[in-house]
């Protein structure tokens, strides 16, 4: 009776008692294709087909093996499975997830707490890299993104902190932008009576998951007067790799009713603009440099899911929306170099319409049982 349980539970999963691949149908909705997108397969759905973590291999519809990644709970036991996917527009794929022998990926992606640098959090894929500041700085007091640049696709966080000295090019990028008493280059904030309330530094934080594909964070900040009353703001920064684009998650709670909150980037020396129905996208001069035309162009741009309308509040370009309390908001910041592969606004404004397209209309996952 007891093997005759374990059949049946293996067939309602859809593999065989051998472990036949379980395959994951992966759907575009959307008019844009889908270029190495990181998407999420729950363990519990596929943990019958491949039996043990070590020996979960993703092949593509060419049954080649792709990069993926293990996610774990807190408890330590396994979650997820991440791995990158092509769609093309309007199309379906499928890839399959089964047994094998993994191969070893070097990571795309890494994220961690800055002790040795004032409490900073920093952030960086293959692409870009960003940081916010921590509890013993005690100026700048935001929850605003600092942006590296860099023209590298190796990860260079820890280098750059060590050789302390990020404000000079060695070759592979610098940190040439200016933050201040600001949200920098996109974060979320409350606005109360016409003025964006910065929630301050992040008193704690926790590196949830590192990699090879996604690096994530969770953060908190001390509550803050709004309008007599105490709001207290959570945050995730969570960015994958190949993408331009952090996604940050918040929620606010402390108060009733609803409240105003808008995606911010400050604005320097602007030298294009372009607003979208929830997006603003800018390219400016290096703004924390001594020579701006050697340092080139810095594009940058929030997206925030569900946003209302673009509008221009403390020098920021925001985008708005109001809010409950609890409400998830999604929101996404991005940037680009001229130095490092984003070459014009044009060029940077056709990948912030892309991703704003990938937020609203998200590929659809399924496992095929």
């Amino acid at each position: 009776m007891r093997h005759f349980l374990l059949f049946l539970l293996l067939g309602l999963c859809g593999c065989s008692i051998f472990g036949r691949p379980v395959s994951v149908e992966i759907k575009n909705p959307s008019a844009v294709d889908s270029r190495a997108e990181v998407v999420e397969v729950m363990w519990c759905d596929v943990q019958y087909c491949v039996s043990y973590p070590d020996n979960v291999v993703v092949y593509n519809p060419a049954g080649e093996e792709v990069a993926s990644q293990l996610v774990f709970a807190e408890d330590g036991s396994l979650k997820s499975i991440l791995f990158q996917v092509d769609v093309a527009a309007g199309e379906a794929v499928q890839y399959k997830i089964g047994r094998g022998k993994r191969a070893d990926y070097e990571s795309k992606v890494f994220g961690r707490y800055v002790p040795e640098r004032m409490d900073d959090y920093a952030w960086e894929n293959n692409l870009t890299a960003y940081r916010i500041y921590g509890p013993s700085l005690k100026d700048p007091r935001t929850q605003g993104v600092d942006v590296w640049v860099k023209n590298t696709s190796k990860l260079i966080i820890d280098e750059w902190f060590a050789r302390n000295d990020y404000h000079h090019n060695y070759g592979e990028g610098m940190d040439c932008y200016k933050v201040g008493n600001t949200l920098g280059g996109g974060a979320l904030a409350v606005v109360s009576d016409g003025k964006l309330q910065l929630s301050g530094n992040y008193t704690t934080q926790e590196c949830v998951i590192n990699g090879p594909l996604r690096t994530s964070a969770v953060f908190s900040y001390d509550a803050m007067e709004v309008a007599g009353g105490k709001v207290v703001m959570h945050r995730t920064i969570t960015l994958d790799a190949d993408s331009r684009f952090t996604r940050q998650e918040y929620s606010f709670d402390g108060f009733d009713g609803e409240i105003d909150v808008v995606a911010g980037v400050i604005t320097h020396d602007v030298k294009q603009r372009s607003d979208g129905a929830n997006f603003v996208a800018i390219t400016e001069a290096a703004s924390d440099t001594k020579d701006a035309e050697r340092d080139g162009n810095i594009s940058l741009a929030v997206i925030l899911d569900g946003g209302a309308q673009c509008e221009d509040i403390n020098s920021h370009a925001v985008v708005t929306k109001r809010v409950k309390a609890g409400d998830k908001i999604v929101m996404l910041n991005g940037s680009g170099w001229s130095q490092g592969g984003v070459g014009s606004h044009d060029e940077w404004l056709q990948q912030v319409t892309t991703a704003a397209v990938r937020l609203s209309q998200p590929l659809e996952v399924k496992v095929v049982k």
